[in-house]
């Protein structure tokens, strides 16, 4: 008897999505569920004063992706759907009058990064710094070029603190930050560039993402769960709530997130975490 293929579902438990600074109207993170795809969306943080049609560059990018899985036929392949995703924000810079100025300028670009479930291919997907648990399985791609920057922002913050910068003042004014900055914005120049083997790194940007860049990983039999995150949340956990107690004691013990967990940022006054952060764990039906 032939062997019948199965079909994938996918039953959401628990979705959770949240912005740094606690308004929602502010936040370049988005969470797509339709028939085919689930998918989480992490708009890069916007590094210049650049916007479009009044929105900065990664609550752009969110909206554009959104809309890119919204009319994607499920039985898109990552490749294709990569191809959809820069299509569309390509378009974007060239109705903006924009193409020449961002690709002489990548700190100007559309970029986000995403991960996401193809139902009908049964796969996950990803590209940037997204992550995710195929069951037990975690799966990330962080960038080494920010583990780097990290470094350097947690190297000058214990400096300022031996100084006598007090953890307040800093949360006031971030002198870490402020100097990683400028290699921030120089650090776009290896989106989607592997001509730089050791340092570049994938995004969703308008630009060909490389093959090397789509992680692809099919779905085993045994897989009855999946969680995406985006990097707000530092360590993946099976539920939401232990997701969250991990980020409120980190945040806790080290708001500025440059000890218990390196960051090439912090969390500022006033703000109720150091990034936007989106959570969402589905439960896969089978059926023939």
């Amino acid at each position: 008897m032939a062997h019948q293929p199965r079909h994938l579902k996918a039953l959401v438990e628990e979705q959770f999505i949240q912005s740094k600074t606690g308004n929602l109207d502010d936040c370049e993170d988005a969470l797509h569920i339709n028939e085919h795809f689930v998918a989480v969306i992490d708009g890069a943080t916007s590094k210049t004063a650049r916007r479009w049609n009044g929105e900065t560059c990664g609550r752009t990018a969110v909206k554009i992706i959104r809309q890119a899985f919204d009319e994607m036929p499920g039985d898109y392949t990552a490749r294709q759907a990569a191809n959809r995703m820069t299509s569309l924000v390509h378009t974007c810079y060239t109705d903006y009058n924009a193409l020449a100025e961002v690709q002489r300028d990548p700190n100007q670009r559309i970029t986000a990064s995403c991960a996401a479930v193809s139902l009908s291919r049964q796969e996950v997907w990803l590209i940037g710094d997204c992550h995710l648990l195929l069951g037990s399985h975690y799966i990330s791609n962080q960038k080494k070029i920010d583990q780097i920057l990290s470094d350097i922002r947690a190297l000058v913050i214990e400096l300022e603190m031996q100084k006598g910068v007090t953890l307040e003042q800093l949360r006031e004014y971030d002198t870490g930050r402020a100097f990683i900055l400028p290699l921030l914005q120089e650090h776009t120049l290896f989106q989607n560039n592997s001509t730089a083997p050791e340092y570049w790194f994938p995004a969703v940007d308008g630009f060909t993402i490389p093959d090397a860049g789509i992680i692809i990983t099919s779905i085993p039999d045994s897989v009855t769960t999946i969680v995406l995150a985006t990097d707000g949340y530092p360590v993946l956990q099976s539920t939401l709530k232990d997701t969250e107690r991990i980020l409120q004691e980190m945040l806790q013990k080290d708001p500025l997130v440059f000890r218990t967990y390196k960051s090439t940022k912090g969390m500022l006054h006033g703000y109720v975490s150091f990034d936007d952060r989106t959570y969402v764990k589905i439960r896969l039906k089978r059926y023939s």
